[in-house]
């Protein structure tokens, strides 16, 4: 059985990952950038590891965990627009028994009736949502981050393809997804040649570059295309075939390649004939998406946290390149984790020139058996730096180097530390530059204190001239200081400073995340502020006091009770606040006496509003949220669907009460 520190370790990996990849995905322009991440297939099999090592294991899942929650950021050059129904992300199916068991779990759902299905192309381009309001078109915005993303409405009104104006002055919002014919990818790559502008890799990536760009003039020229596949708001129609005719009538681009499945089977063969046939296409796809037809049943269906039940993407096989492994790189990240990183001999897959892939850790390299020289096979499904899934051992030279994990920190020449058990190696020095520098990185970022005008290029030259060994030296800083560095004019110096000044008058949330506590993510964050109001009734919470919080485990509880009794840290702390760093005080959640005052709550079901919505309601009436259905249980909240959470409250005959009673108990003292 796994050790505690093995497995809060592989939570803390996957989270990270997981996390990246979303970014990056969703949110970065140039999704192909040094970002390390995973293919498709891989980034559905560690999701599913993670939910199995939370569900195991529910005291470690991080408060930020990826399963809960999609983070990812809108570019901040448009304004941002809330979904009124939020662009989930679709489960992933990799083999046609897995589609098979999808079926059947269906059907299960369903009282045993046979649903037909919508098959249609997973177009790999760039999804979008447009509001339609007195049949003109109000807005265009990106998914971002599912709840809300980018308004690029001028950018969509370029498309030639979209209707600006519909006959039907109904409210109207369609969901869709902009691409580029590969015909105009490769005459804006020649374009781009002759002007001697850097190549695009691929047409998503410049779809998504497309969207963004702030001269509309120049979207226009790009050529972009669009297919609309849903109704959020306003289908007439109680099928999903229904609404596809209906936005065809409208003479929206409804792709003609959309066919009506009425078994599985029927499904089955509609994936086989395009995944041998994709390249006749005149744009790409990467699989299948299949949707349930009856959207009484997709009432009845539901959703997951993160995705609809009644609908699923088939992807195709994983691209694969061999290559060769040249040497392994260490990366040093904040904590001091020592991580591998495999530099690879150039090699084209699936659109993109890769030269690096992620090795996550010594075991995965020991698991694999890895020697440099060795031949690899990279396997790559998405649009971020793949994962070696083999070695052939048949082309290995006799003399090969077998790749070991490391004897010493490679930046400070620490001796490197492993524990039994735990799949990290780490640099113990608390004072090793590349901690350093990670944790100064980590404390300028956006999500933290939000210093834009600081970058890796700039901590390292001031580290360099020893101007900055850590995150609170940066208040320290004076125009002399930063006006004497390379690239670093009067004008720069002074944003620098202007940046710096401005993060002195930060919220508390924003600084407890900023110090790098671990397993503090930026919900934890904000939950701490919340709870405790000030920094320093945090700094003298004990032990007890801040496992009572809702959603902070006793781990992570931990973490928070010995960063703050480290003698170092409350050096580092204490220079901060003699520097000039007040974090405000943030209003205390204030608990109202109600119906539900000292009782535990569990939810089950689907519910007509979000889960963590019902929850802080639930808080602020001072119940106690619980995952799991007991005896000590008060009341079971059940929303459609419910499964045995339902079955053993009627056991242990603990109440049960639906949406609209709890609202009564909320709203009614009595």
């Amino acid at each position: 059985m796994p050790s505690v520190s093995t497995t809060q370790a592989r939570i803390n990996e996957l989270s990270s990952i997981i996390h990246q990849y979303n970014h990056s995905y969703y949110c970065s322009i140039d999704s192909e950038s040094s970002l390390l991440g995973c293919n498709d297939e891989t980034y559905d099999s560690m999701v599913r590891e993670l939910e199995e090592l939370e569900k195991q294991n529910p005291e470690f899942r991080l408060e930020d965990s990826p399963t809960v929650h999609v983070r990812g950021e809108p570019n901040t050059a448009f304004p941002t627009r809330i979904h009124k129904t939020p662009m989930l992300s679709l489960g992933n199916i990799y083999s046609f028994d897995e589609l098979f068991s999808w079926d059947a779990d269906i059907q299960k759902r369903l009282g045993g009736q046979k649903p037909s299905y919508v098959c249609e192309l997973k177009i790999d381009g760039v999804a979008v949502s447009l509001i339609y309001r007195n049949g003109f078109l109000e807005a265009g915005v990106t998914r971002g981050d599912g709840n809300q993303g980018e308004e690029i409405t001028s950018n969509i009104k370029t498309i030639s393809s979209l209707p600006l104006m519909i006959r039907d002055k109904r409210d109207l919002e369609v969901r869709g997804e902009v691409y580029l014919k590969r015909k105009n990818f490769n005459a804006l790559n020649q374009q781009r040649a002759i002007n001697g502008e850097p190549l695009f890799k691929n047409p998503r990536n410049s779809t998504a570059g497309s969207l963004r760009l702030l001269d509309s003039t120049e979207t226009r020229r790009r050529k972009l295309d669009a297919f609309i596949y849903n109704i959020a708001e306003g289908g007439p129609q109680e099928t999903h075939t229904g609404n596809l005719d209906y936005l065809g009538q409208l003479e929206f681009p409804v792709n003609r390649e959309t066919k009506k499945a009425d078994t599985i089977e029927e499904a089955v063969e509609y994936c086989r004939y395009w995944e041998e046939h994709k390249q006749e296409l005149p744009y790409d796809i990467d699989g299948i998406v299949l949707k349930v037809n009856a959207l009484k049943h997709h009432r009845q269906l539901g959703f997951t946290s993160s995705s609809p039940r009644w609908a699923t993407a088939v992807k195709f096989s994983a691209e694969q390149a061999v290559s060769v492994l040249r040497e392994v790189e260490i990366g040093v990240g904040r904590t001091g984790n020592l991580t591998p990183v495999a530099i690879l001999e150039p090699v084209e897959l699936n659109g993109t020139t890769v030269s690096r892939a992620t090795l996550h850790n010594y075991d995965q390299v020991d698991r694999l058996n890895l020697h440099l020289g060795d031949h690899v096979t990279l396997e790559k499904g998405g649009e971020i730096i793949p994962k070696i899934v083999t070695v052939d051992p048949t082309l290995r030279s006799e003399t090969a180097q077998k790749i070991e994990p490391p004897s010493k920190c490679p930046s400070c020449g620490s001796p490197a530390e492993h524990t039994a058990g735990d799949v990290e190696w780490r640099c113990p020095n608390k004072n090793c530059t590349a901690q350093q520098m990670e944790q100064i990185l980590h404390f300028v970022s956006r999500r933290a204190m939000d210093i834009d005008t600081i970058g890796p290029a700039l901590i390292e030259q001031l580290m360099d001239k020893r101007l900055l060994q850590n995150a609170a030296d940066l208040y320290l800083l004076s125009h002399e200081d930063l006006s004497g560095l390379d690239r670093m004019g009067d004008k720069s110096a002074d944003n620098v400073l202007t940046g710096i000044d401005k993060s002195r008058q930060c919220t508390l949330s924003q600084f407890i995340h900023a110090l790098g506590i671990t397993n503090v993510g930026e919900k934890t964050a904000g939950i701490l502020a919340q709870h405790f109001g000030t920094l320093e009734k945090l700094m003298s919470a004990e032990g007890g006091d801040l496992e009572t919080i809702e959603e902070i485990g006793p781990v992570t509880a931990e973490n928070v009770f010995c960063f703050f009794r480290d003698p170092e840290q409350k050096q580092l702390i204490a220079d901060f606040l003699a520097r000039g760093v007040h974090p405000r005080e943030e209003q205390i959640l204030q608990i109202s006496e109600s119906p539900f005052t000292g009782k535990t709550v569990v939810l089950t079901g689907t519910l007509s509003e979000p889960r963590e919505i019902w929850k802080k309601r639930l808080i602020l009436a001072g119940a106690k949220v619980s995952s799991s259905v007991s005896s000590k249980t008060d009341y079971v909240l059940a929303g459609e669907n419910a499964g045995s959470k339902l079955l053993k409250a009627e056991k242990l005959e603990v109440s049960v009460i639906d949406e609209g009673a709890a609202m009564n108990f909320l709203e009614n003292e009595n």
